[in-house]
């Protein structure tokens, strides 16, 4: 009887528990209709190619021939006619700056490259727009543009006498100031440079007018914060244009507290249409951002995602020779050359002794860090920081990112994969500009110019390995200007002398680094990063297919077109996004 009893009520338990469990079941959801389909085209799909594309609800669901995807769409289904056009899935930036890119676009311009009497030209046109007092911004000058003492506070004193002028190098980790700004920001010959900071100075020991690194940054808290308003305007400035060339996903490099407000404000009223992650900054240079961290969440809206923290580890190796090498530079003379962590060998940002436990501490979180390491000895640094990560947590946290590696040392090439973090790498640099062919090249020496953006190494070797352009520190976010020098590394158009050709890679690695790999370091690869059914129809029209167009065709490319999950975010016949 108690046997019976027991057995009763464990039938009892079970039908009740499938009771609820199906009261609760939502009804069966039907499939969306067809609603849009792209036909008489060339679409790029994981196994070649095809002719034609299905969409139900801003998914893809299925993909074929014409005659197969024309007999799924009902007569109500929107027809794009591709005649003969290329569709491929959308590209991911990964290193970009959207606030200061549009800050950018906004401000007091002159070519990257300029010479100092254009760029005092320039300003000047700027100041007599602007009112007394008020500041005017710039970028992006090069230092090899300028002849020796050229480059100084007085030239900008000239052209513009009522305004604290600030503009930035190419590089973003420099800028150049009028004595006003020297002036409000209280530094003066005897002042001396913060750690991690440099304040160039003339032969009498004055202050020229460029600062780097930390206190480039310091400059900051002296401006007037920008409206939420001019925020956003910046923002969605830099995040149209990126949908022209057919940008779906992207990282934000730098998100600090100057920006937030615009930035998180754009994504929650629907403006933001890519897929973003930004990097919160952390360290010495982060002008309280780091502040931001603990408030990830509530920033976190719409399609913009806050998990993950910036941390710069060095400079660049360009004329002020801030990045960290293994070995000295080639050619002394850099201000900072006895501030580094050996003689001549750079700016150390962060000491190992904060670094190793903070990202230790960010790992077991869950919450990724992306490196800057420009120099060999920073990516080592950065390197190691993870395997200490690696040791104290175990091998499940999340995927880190080391920025940049304009130089690898050999023996770190395969820790990508053995300590499970990605490699992303600025291919939009790699054509002769004053940043290669003149300062990197002077700084390194010829010898180190053979390991420049040793892309072809890292990507045989097993490791995720993403691109970005790190915009505007390069004048254009145009990814086709990466995707041809990823394959030819030369000058666009194929031409030219190529920058150690022993690193090409194929277009179908090159397409890879654009698309499925952005959208795999998103933590997105369900969703994005290929056309095939189950994922979002984010896609992108070309003029061209560049898998089969000539080599040094490919930097012409013109996307027609941009979908976001099933959305037209971007027309090139209406000329603007939407």
């Amino acid at each position: 009887m108690a046997i019976r009893k027991a057995q009763s009520l464990a039938w009892f338990s079970a039908a009740s528990t499938l009771a609820i469990a199906s009261a609760w079941a939502p009804a069966q959801a039907q499939p969306a209709p067809v609603d849009l389909v792209f036909v008489h085209g060339t679409v790029l799909t994981p196994g070649g190619s095809t002719q034609a594309l299905a969409v139900a609800g801003g998914t893809i669901v299925a993909v074929g021939t014409d005659a197969e995807i024309e007999a799924l769409a009902p007569a109500a289904a929107q027809k794009v006619d591709l005649a003969g056009r290329t569709v491929m899935p959308g590209l991911y930036d990964m290193h970009v700056h959207t606030y200061f890119a549009g800050r950018d676009k906004l401000s007091c311009r002159f070519a990257q490259g300029a010479g100092a009497a254009a760029i005092a030209a320039a300003v000047k046109a700027c100041a007599a727009k602007a009112k007394p007092g008020e500041w005017i911004f710039g970028g992006s000058w090069v230092g090899a543009a300028f002849k020796p003492g050229e480059q100084n506070r007085r030239l900008l004193d000239a052209a513009a006498p009522a305004n604290p002028v600030m503009l930035n190098d190419e590089s973003l980790h420099s800028v150049w100031v009028n004595s006003r700004v020297l002036e409000i920001a209280g530094i003066t010959r005897a002042t001396k440079a913060p750690e991690g900071g440099v304040i160039d100075r003339d032969a009498k020991g004055e202050p020229t007018g460029v600062l780097r690194e930390v206190i480039a940054r310091d400059i900051e808290r002296f401006i007037p914060k920008p409206s939420t308003e001019m925020q956003q305007a910046a923002i969605k400035v830099a995040t149209d244009e990126m949908l022209s060339y057919g940008i779906v996903g992207f990282t934000d490099a730098a998100v600090r507290r100057e920006m937030i407000e615009g930035l998180s404000g754009y994504a929650r009223s629907g403006g933001l249409k890519q897929y973003a992650r930004g990097c919160i900054v952390w360290g010495p240079n982060s002008g309280d951002s780091e502040g931001l961290i603990p408030q990830r969440q509530a920033w976190s809206v719409g399609r913009l995602k806050l998990d993950c923290v910036k941390m710069f580890l060095d400079g660049v190796p360009l004329e002020g020779r801030t990045a960290v090498m293994l070995a000295p530079y080639e050619h002394r003379g850099g201000a900072h050359d006895d501030q580094g962590p050996g003689e001549g060998r750079g700016l150390k940002l962060i000491p190992e002794d904060k670094l190793f436990p903070a990202v230790t501490a960010f790992d077991r979180q869950g919450i990724q860090v992306k490196f800057h390491a420009a120099g060999d000895g920073s990516v080592r640094e950065a390197v190691e920081a993870i395997a200490a990560a690696r040791k104290a947590n175990g091998d499940t946290g999340p995927h880190h990112e080391i920025g940049h590696n304009t130089f690898i040392d050999l023996a770190d090439v395969p820790k990508g994969r053995e300590l499970h973090f990605t490699w992303e790498l600025s291919p939009y640099i790699w054509w002769p500009t004053p940043i290669t062919s003149v300062d990197i090249a002077k700084a390194v020496g010829p010898e180190r110019m053979k390991r420049l953006w040793p892309m072809r190494d890292v990507v045989e070797s097993g490791a995720n390995v993403v691109v970005g352009s790190d915009w505007p520190v390069v004048p254009s976010v145009n990814p086709w200007l990466a995707f041809e020098t990823l394959v030819t590394r030369q000058v666009p158009g194929a031409t030219g002398d190529p920058i150690n050709a022993g690193q090409r890679i194929s277009r179908e690695q090159a397409m890879a680094l654009l698309t499925r790999n952005g959208a795999a370091e998103m933590g997105r690869l369900d969703r994005g990063g290929t056309l095939e059914p189950g994922k979002l129809a984010d896609l992108i029209i070309l003029d061209r297919n560049p898998m089969t167009v000539p080599v040094g065709e490919i930097h012409q490319t013109k996307v027609l077109a941009t979908y976001i999950a099933g959305e037209k975010v971007f027309s090139a016949s209406e000329g603007t996004s939407k």
